[in-house]
């Protein structure tokens, strides 16, 4: 039996929607965050398009140099705005 788990789309606009097994949906707009050091890289909007799901992070980029953010900071960065 295949358990639900949390998915993640890409939306444009640095926007990225989370939609959760209980049905619940959280869109994270990352516009403000591009213009901090930790995610500034992500203003590539080909390595913020390359988005993905590991666990419970979401990882942007491949190998040593990917950026990597877990769902609870992200919603919980989400809260400040």
């Amino acid at each position: 039996m295949n358990t639900p788990e949390v998915t993640l789309q890409v939306l444009p606009e640095y926007q990225l929607k989370l939609n959760f097994p209980n049905g619940s949906k959280a869109t994270i707009d990352m516009k403000r965050r591009i213009q901090a050091v930790r995610f500034g890289r992500l203003s590539s909007p080909e390595l913020f398009c390359t988005a993905r799901l590991v666990g419970s992070e979401v990882v942007w980029g491949t190998g040593a140099h990917s950026i990597r953010a877990s769902i609870s900071e992200l919603l919980d960065a989400m809260q400040l705005d």
